[in-house]
């Protein structure tokens, strides 16, 4: 998945012949996201000096480590505010007892899957035992699924609450709390002419287990209020994506108990929820580039309509993740820190 239109890589000060960063003089010029709010964040993660944290990671490959596996176009400011962070949480819940369960949410497209990628290869090439699985593995297989999405006014093949069987993930949860072992489905987005199916297993033993997904940590709102949402929508909502958006309500508070079960939540907000569109086609276009199949026009449609009708947007908005990093439509990281960071008192299951 692209995260960049902007051609870059490594930002070297070719007059000091050293890599800049976020604190260095000049400091790498891809940032744009205050400083501030991270530094709160590596506080709470265990790193009250930046720099010691720069050491620490510049002795592992620091922005260097598993480049491969970012597009070639990423830019720093992904790697310094969301990748070595990651990073560096998953290395402090490495060092609890218990295992841990972390969660990556935020719009289809807005770059949850590379981010979930690099995190393995580069936790992999440290010798950790992580795994990044998706909510969307957890699509029922045909022909449930389509039972399950029949009727749904934007005829999308799934991603929608209610397309998920949750009882299956609950179970994979409870097995690999209680033996380390996870055995999790694997969906595979280009079956069936691009409307997917299951295709195989995850099989590790992972100490920290990271799930995404676009409706991650989102909690069903009240019947009489879901309507009264000021989206914006162009054109408006009509009855009948109004009478689904309740059976999208009904559905969501099956998922609340796995919310429940995350130890953190990290939210790639979008400033603009309609960059989802613009997100959505880049994930089709490399579906065709790669597998030779992609969603035809009225179904992409269908799909972003349906990303943008189907949940009031105010429920998404307010997921109460972790720690939020807002992304502009070129997928800018302009923010990055723990939600409410200046209130000192909160605190968090694997930060600090």
């Amino acid at each position: 998945m692209q995260l960049s239109s902007r051609p870059s890589s490594l930002v070297l000060d070719h007059h000091q012949n050293k890599f800049l960063t976020p604190w260095s003089d000049p400091a790498d010029p891809q940032i744009l996201f205050p400083i501030q709010p991270l530094e709160h964040l590596l506080v709470q993660l265990g790193w009250p000096d930046p720099q010691a944290w720069l050491i620490h990671w510049q002795n592992r490959g620091g922005i260097s480590l598993k480049r491969p596996f970012w597009h070639p176009s990423t830019r720093t400011d992904w790697i310094w505010g969301l990748g070595l962070p990651l990073l560096t949480l998953v290395e402090g819940c490495l060092g609890k007892s218990d295992r841990s369960l972390l969660g990556i949410t935020g719009l289809p497209g807005c770059g949850k899957t590379s981010l979930g990628c690099w995190l393995e290869a580069a936790a992999g090439e440290l010798g950790w035992p992580i795994k990044v699985i998706s909510l969307d593995d957890f699509y029922w297989p045909f022909p449930e699924l389509d039972r399950s999405m029949s009727g749904n006014p934007w005829r999308v093949p799934r991603a929608l609450p209610g397309s998920h069987d949750l009882d299956l993930l609950a179970s994979v949860l409870d097995t690999w709390q209680s033996t380390g072992h996870l055995k999790a489905p694997m969906f595979d987005k280009a079956l069936r002419h691009g409307r997917g199916d299951r295709d195989g297993w995850h099989l590790s033993d992972p100490k920290v287990l990271v799930i995404e997904g676009w409706i991650l940590g989102c909690l069903p709102c009240k019947f009489e209020e879901a309507d009264k949402f000021s989206d914006q929508l162009v054109p408006p909502l009509n009855k009948l994506e109004h009478d689904y958006r309740l059976v999208v309500q009904d559905a969501l508070n099956g998922y609340v108990p796995i919310w429940d079960r995350l130890d953190t939540l990290w939210h790639l907000k979008a400033i603009d929820p309609s960059s989802t569109r613009i997100w959505k086609a880049n994930q089709e276009s490399l579906m065709q580039l790669n597998r030779g199949v992609c969603l035809d026009q009225e179904s992409f449609e269908g799909f972003v309509r349906m990303i943008l009708a189907s949940i009031p947007l105010t429920c998404l908005d307010g997921i109460e993740a972790d720690v939020v990093a807002t992304l502009t439509p070129a997928r800018q990281l302009m923010w990055v820190g723990q939600r409410g960071y200046q209130d000192s008192s909160s605190s968090d299951s694997c930060i600090g």
